[in-house]
């Protein structure tokens, strides 16, 4: 009588089905282990490409090249619940723009000194910043004073946003990749908000309107 093979008995078959099953999950975690390590890899190269796209210029370089470069600027300054608006441009260290409160908008030119531009003529004016605190226009007194505060840093994309806060005192510095564009500034209840966008060569016609 010719005997079964010992894979044709139940026991035979239970471990060969073992067998099949075990192969089949190693294939699994073989297939899981690869899988993992190309996501970690393409999660690396979006970490490097986002750092890439998202890299920010020093800020010590970005208060050096506000200072030294011509920009565009629009103030909208709060004093004492009246409102103050500027907006003109800072070139060769000269500035030529307009003011507008509640006494009326006037055309300004500031040069070696602080003047009125009347048709032709440049008349010599003392109160262009009535009741405003120059300190916090005068980039280079501005940044010297906050030398002396801590900082937090916070990164959204493309902007960042540096804050000092102090005693009822906070500045707001905000930044693209490049350049400074906003200074906010709150002193109790005033507030200066301060934009900047940064300019190439430039030529002011004081007298040319």
């Amino acid at each position: 009588m010719e005997q079964n093979s010992f894979w044709q008995t139940e026991r035979g078959k239970a471990i060969v089905k073992l067998g099949l099953w075990l192969v089949f999950i190693l294939a699994l975690i073989i297939f899981a282990l690869v899988n993992k390590n190309d996501n970690t890899i393409n999660k690396e190269n979006e970490e490097t490409e986002e750092k890439e796209v998202y890299e920010f210029k020093k800020y010590d370089e970005m208060i050096e090249s506000l200072l030294d470069s011509n920009y565009e600027f629009n103030y909208d300054i709060v004093i004492n619940d009246t409102n103050y608006l500027f907006n003109g441009t800072k070139c060769n260290n000269e500035v030529l723009g307009y003011k507008e409160s509640n006494m009326g908008i006037i055309k300004y030119y500031i040069s070696d000194n602080t003047y009125q531009v009347v048709l032709k003529e440049l008349v010599p004016i003392e109160n262009l910043y009535e009741n405003i605190d120059i300190n916090y226009l005068d980039l280079n007194i501005l940044f010297n004073n906050l030398n002396e505060y801590l900082y937090n840093i916070e990164k959204n994309d493309n902007k960042r946003t540096i804050t000092y806060k102090k005693d009822g005192y906070q500045v707001e510095v905000i930044t693209n990749l490049d350049n400074i564009t906003n200074i906010n500034i709150t002193v109790d209840n005033n507030t200066y908000n301060l934009s900047y966008n940064v300019i190439d060569a430039c030529n002011i016609g004081v007298l040319s309107e």
